[in-house]
């Protein structure tokens, strides 16, 4: 490498431009960390942000279109023929055909980040013959992306941008993923709509001939189960992190992100925002909690007992859990003594549960939409604000957020599951 990092040191953006149109014509290069080494020259201002941006976009367009040509050029027929040699037979350009043709597109956006990806999705769209007006549109955005991306992450943790190079790219790849999971749902549901609605709706008849309104409830605690399942195993993860000292990169990589994007002029507004953690506001949001199931609820003793119960683990859990970790560490200097963040583990628990409330007892589609929105954007907000505000860390508002998580969809789980055994209460009761 240090061959590459002189040439970027004498020609800049050309060597850049070369370098990338190169790696997407499937020459191994190893261009994100390159890239992350051109952020860090744009942190020393020896180049610039906008022209690495548009030389390495533009080195990258050019690469991935020639590939897309040859993939189109050679064909199917080429694959066929000499493809075993390369692991590329016959069985595996159906597969990968199909679905390239089914989903390529959209996925385009989000394939450069991933190593191996990136570097067959432009031939397979060739081969597929993917109409090259849609597949530019998608894949040039994706490659800027991409180039931008990792340009900026060298910019933001300017010495330190080889340190940390290799754990940021681990979450760009977990979110892509993730976002390309999203993407192929959407796609799946959009395409597949007619089939779904006559299948929902069959099931939906189904499912009240037999268990009259109880479709509502089983569904809930379905979709809660799977958020518990999921946050449980992402704290038992956190726990072993802790445990092991092994915060100190995420913690860095976090705050280093947040102070770079929000610079000293936002502190007015991340103090604004820290302020939505306060007691008062807390008891405000339970108080409007507790007025909305008087006001909606059919059962209203029942969800207020749990509410009660929600409450009760705000205020003991965040106190009860830092006695014990500290206990855990023998109160270890090395260790952070307020890990899960009490402040973060009760924020979490009450916006979630009036959340939770509001959308529960709503048949207003608009209405449960945004409060899902104005929520998560408060969590955020309030998290953000107590990281800029150097109040807490990063590990410690996330375990915050992941035990209260936890609790809040155990407590939810018990409350579905108590009104489904109440309706089956009534409707036996109601038979006899």
């Amino acid at each position: 490498m240090d061959w590459l990092y002189h040439l970027i040191n004498q020609h800049g953006y050309i060597v850049l431009f070369f370098s990338l149109m190169l790696e997407l014509i499937i020459v191994p290069i190893p261009n994100e960390i390159l890239m992350s080494y051109v952020g860090f020259l744009v942190y020393q201002e020896k180049l610039n942000l906008y022209l690495t941006i548009i030389f390495g976009g533009l080195g990258g367009v050019i690469g991935v279109s020639i590939s897309y040509f040859i993939g189109y050029k050679l064909g199917t027929p080429f694959f066929y023929k000499y493809g075993s040699k390369f692991h590329m037979g016959p069985e595996k350009i159906e597969k990968v055909a199909k679905w390239n043709a089914k989903y390529g597109k959209g996925l385009l956006l989000f394939s450069y980040f991933i190593p191996g990806v990136r570097h067959l999705t432009s031939l397979f769209s060739g081969i597929t013959r993917i109409s090259f007006k849609s597949y530019a549109l998608f894949a040039y955005i994706g490659v800027f992306l991409w180039v931008g991306t990792f340009i900026s992450l060298g910019k933001i943790f300017g010495p330190k941008w080889e340190l940390f190079h290799e754990q940021s790219k681990i979450y760009i790849i977990f979110a892509c993923i993730g976002l390309g999971t999203i993407y192929l749902i959407y796609y799946l549901i959009k395409t597949n709509r007619q089939k779904i609605k006559e299948n929902m709706m069959l099931l939906i008849e189904n499912t009240l001939k037999r268990f009259n309104s109880f479709l509502k409830t089983k569904l809930i605690i379905f979709g809660i189960l799977v958020a518990f399942i999921t946050l449980f195993c992402l704290m038992v993860g956190m726990i072993q992190d802790f445990i092991a000292n092994e915060f100190g990169q995420f913690n860095t990589i976090t705050k280093t992100i947040i102070m770079y994007t929000f610079h000293d002029t936002s502190k007015e507004v991340m103090t604004a925002f820290n302020t939505i953690s306060d007691r008062r506001v807390l008891l405000t949001v339970s108080a409007i909690t507790i007025v909305w199931i008087l006001a909606r609820a059919e059962n209203k003793r029942m969800e207020l007992q749990y509410f009660l119960l929600v409450l009760l683990g705000a205020v003991f859990l965040g106190k009860g859990l830092n006695m014990l970790f500290n206990y855990i560490t023998a109160g270890n200097a090395i260790f952070s003594q307020a890990f899960p963040n009490e402040q973060a583990l009760g924020s979490s628990i009450i916006f979630s549960f009036f959340m939770y409330v509001i959308i529960r007892h709503s048949k207003n589609t608009f209405v449960n939409i945004l409060t899902f929105m104005i929520t998560i954007f408060i969590l955020l907000a309030i998290a953000v604000s107590e990281i800029f505000l150097g109040i807490h860390t990063p590990s410690d508002f996330a375990a915050g957020y992941t035990f209260g998580g936890v609790w809040v969809c155990f407590t939810i789980l018990l409350l579905e599951i108590s009104r489904l055994l109440s309706l089956i209460k009534q409707m036996e009761y109601t038979k006899q």
